[in-house]
């Protein structure tokens, strides 16, 4: 009897153990929550009288954060597989500029380019990844982000550009800016967040897109206010 109680109990043992690693991935995974933002497309007419009709964002101080940061430097992947007949160095070529256009602007180094990769955006595979994909109407643009919910710490981020768009690396007039959105995009990366106030039109991080859109290629006062606000430097 007394060897029957032996194997019960670490028979008992062996399963408690056998179940813990599962349970333990399962508090991880439950720690972790999705964050979606997306750039939505229109214009707004500049006779409105709070849109000033030339570029103030030297001037304005505004941002406004999301709470979230990354803990460590985010290292990214392009996906540069495209439609649109982009070659694939113009395209990492154009993502490492806006990229650089946030990294400049800090000590710490937000960005770290780690190569093409043949994964979509849009899932959580321990990869970093901006890829164009169809998304639906309205939404330029698509950035997720996964954070631990007790630390804040951002731990993937992925940004897709929507394809039911046209898009140019030149600023064309009746396309997309990849330029243009993606250092929007790598704004919410760094932990910003939209701001849709009229007298915010001139700065990056604006909420709103448009065709042939192209002075969100470089930061305002507000933005690089924001970035420091989340990486002292």
């Amino acid at each position: 009897m007394k060897n029957h109680r032996i194997l019960a109990i670490l028979s008992i043992v062996v399963i408690a153990l056998s179940i813990a690693p599962f349970s333990f991935a399962l508090q991880q995974e439950e720690q972790i929550g999705l964050l979606v933002l997306e750039l939505r497309g229109g214009s707004k007419q500049l006779e409105v009288f709070a849109i000033s009709p030339v570029d103030d964002s030297m001037t304005n101080p505004d941002y406004e954060l999301m709470g979230l940061h990354w803990a460590t430097t985010a290292n990214y992947w392009i996906n540069p597989n495209n439609r649109y007949g982009f070659s694939s160095s113009a395209i990492v070529n154009v993502l490492k500029t806006s990229a650089n256009t946030w990294d400049k602007e800090t000590a710490f180094a937000v960005f770290s380019y780690k190569g093409t990769i043949s994964r979509s955006a849009g899932k959580r595979d321990s990869y970093n990844v901006i890829s164009f994909g169809k998304y639906q109407a309205g939404a330029i643009a698509v950035t997720y982000l996964w954070y631990n919910r007790y630390t804040f710490q951002i731990v993937e981020t992925d940004t897709k550009l929507n394809t039911v768009y046209g898009w140019s690396l030149t600023g064309e007039t009746r396309k997309m800016d990849v330029q243009n959105i993606m250092t929007h995009e790598f704004g919410h990366w760094c932990g910003l967040d939209d701001l849709y106030g009229d007298v915010d039109y001139w700065l990056t991080m604006y909420g709103y897109g448009d065709y042939g859109e192209t002075y969100k290629q470089t930061l305002g006062l507000g933005d690089i206010n924001g970035l420091k606000a989340v990486y002292r430097s």
